[in-house]
């Protein structure tokens, strides 16, 4: 009795779907992340209350002297109506 190879013999049989995957690696075309801000952004950025950046700069040299100190429960009550009442 002869047996014979069945279609084409000494190929791997998962050679094609390795090379497919291999032209979409090729295919895909990397892009660069961009950032565009709106006029609109840019103008409410330039806008600075002076009472704000009073209270910033107060607070910046407060965190250097490490004299800020943090009612933990206040921020707790803060955090904790924040998401209880958010509706």
């Amino acid at each position: 009795m002869k047996i014979t190879n069945y279609g084409p013999s000494g190929l791997n049989p998962y050679m094609q779907e390795m090379q497919k995957t291999e032209t979409v690696k090729k295919k895909a075309v990397k892009t660069n992340d961009q950032i565009e801000i709106s006029s609109e952004a840019l103008k409410l950025q330039k806008q600075t209350d002076p009472a704000r950046q009073e209270k910033i700069a107060h607070i910046k040299d407060q965190i250097q002297n490490g004299t800020y100190k943090i009612d933990h429960q206040e921020l707790a009550k803060s955090i904790y109506n924040y998401y209880v009442n958010k509706k």
